[in-house]
């Protein structure tokens, strides 16, 4: 069913009886057969709930995560069709891509393990559209099932010089037609971005599943989810990184 609307481009109302996943064990289950049975190449993975706000609606006490996919990632400035999504809705977020893989082991990954494994820290916007009619809030593992929600990406420049930074302190300004809609800073994502890696890497290894090298890892939202009307233009500026923008066309 999720294979159909997502090829299809539909929103569901919910799964038939008996197939909403019960807890995020049953939620990840569904989302690793989903990506068996999607042919598209991995791009990278999002992680959601990372910020406060977030993990209220959600009503969830750590993050989840899913897979974002290769013909849904732009580069910025981006116009993605409008008849693709479902929901034109956004969230700015640190992004790394990494240049080493790290497979799947038994052991957990440490911090410095993990950033060794980091080639460029560069801006993103999650384009967030599931193939449901909300956004899930009320059903968490369904959320996750559906790949957390990810209906795309779009990403700014690499930027190589990445651990000069100050991620929890570096700020992002979020803006839809010349109007402020959100402003934050990397401590928004569990406190700091490198968090929200320390976790990613681990909880995919756990599951079996290695980071490759070349994907990219979105850590959450900064600025807030900011629904957009289409046509309208979202730019988010994180200072030193560059700015990103986006329109539904």
């Amino acid at each position: 069913m999720l294979k159909a609307a997502r090829r299809d481009n539909k929103m569901l109302a919910g799964l038939n009886d008996g197939l909403t996943p019960r807890n995020m064990e049953d939620g990840y289950a569904v989302q690793d057969a989903f990506m068996r049975i999607w042919d598209e190449p991995i791009a990278g993975w999002k992680v959601g709930a990372t910020a406060q706000k977030v993990q209220e609606l959600y009503g969830v006490s750590e993050p989840f995560c899913g897979p974002f996919y290769a013909p849904g990632t732009f580069a910025s400035p981006a116009l993605p069709r409008g008849k693709d999504f479902g929901h034109f809705c956004i969230e700015s977020e640190f992004a790394f891509r990494f240049g080493v893989t790290l497979a799947a082991r038994e052991g957990t990954y440490d911090r410095e393990e993990i950033l060794d494994a980091v080639a460029a820290v560069l801006p993103a916007f999650e384009l967030i559209s599931p193939r449901f009619d909300t956004l899930l809030q009320d059903r968490v593992a369904l959320a996750a099932a559906d790949c957390g929600l990810n209906g795309g990406f779009v990403l700014g420049e690499d930027y190589t010089n990445w651990r000069g930074l100050d991620l929890a302190a570096h700020g992002v300004t979020l803006s839809v037609d010349g109007d402020v809609k959100g402003e934050g800073t990397g401590a928004n994502a569990l406190g700091h971005p490198f968090r929200v890696l320390d976790w990613l890497v681990n909880e995919l290894s756990r599951r079996g599943i290695g980071l490759n090298a070349g994907e990219v890892v979105s850590t959450g939202t900064c600025t807030g989810i900011v629904y957009l009307e289409q046509g309208q233009k979202a730019v988010a500026d994180y200072g030193a990184l560059g700015a990103i923008e986006v329109t539904f066309a």
